[in-house]
């Protein structure tokens, strides 16, 4: 019996992400905010995404904090605000998000000026080629008219041999 072909997926329809609730009323329950840097007990630093509920809204016993790892994976993480000591899971301090977003600050200030001196060196290289086309007309041009006094003074010098010949 042939295996049985599996339904096709429909066409067009793209999974959809999970929305993150990032307002200040769905996440101060947790204690943690949108954009937080957290360490979790594992020592591993991870940004919040937002909350995000299993079901409705009101159901706020389902609902879970989302993070997103160093290696770009999103995980939900336990309630530390159930817990005295928070469970491990420490929020950082204000330096920790400042350092952050200097690092993305000059890294966008990086990827800008590796643009400019990409944009300079094609500009550069096409001035170049411009020159270079310029330069071989020019050469093109030279070569012609070498050749056409070539040939007129090979030219002259045939009727003066044929001038001295019959003459």
């Amino acid at each position: 019996m042939p295996p049985k072909k599996k339904a096709a997926a429909k066409k067009g329809k793209a999974a959809a992400k999970p929305a993150y609730l990032t307002d200040e009323e769905h996440c101060a329950p947790f204690g943690l905010f949108a954009n937080d840097i957290v360490t979790t007990p594992l020592g591993i630093s991870c940004t919040v995404l937002g909350v995000k509920y299993a079901g409705s809204v009101e159901d706020r016993e389902n609902a879970r904090v989302w993070v997103r790892y160093p290696n770009g994976r999103e995980a939900p993480i336990e309630n530390p605000a159930e817990y005295v000591f928070g469970n491990g899971y420490v929020r950082g301090d204000g330096n920790e998000m400042i350092r952050r977003e200097a690092a993305r600050v000059a890294e966008e200030a990086r990827r800008v000026l590796a643009a400019e001196i990409k944009a300079d060196r094609e500009a550069a290289a096409k001035e170049a080629a411009i020159k270079a086309e310029e330069a071989a007309k020019e050469a093109k041009k030279k070569a012609k008219a070498e050749a056409k006094r070539l040939k007129e003074e090979a030219e002259a010098a045939a009727e003066a041999e044929a001038a001295a010949a019959g003459g």
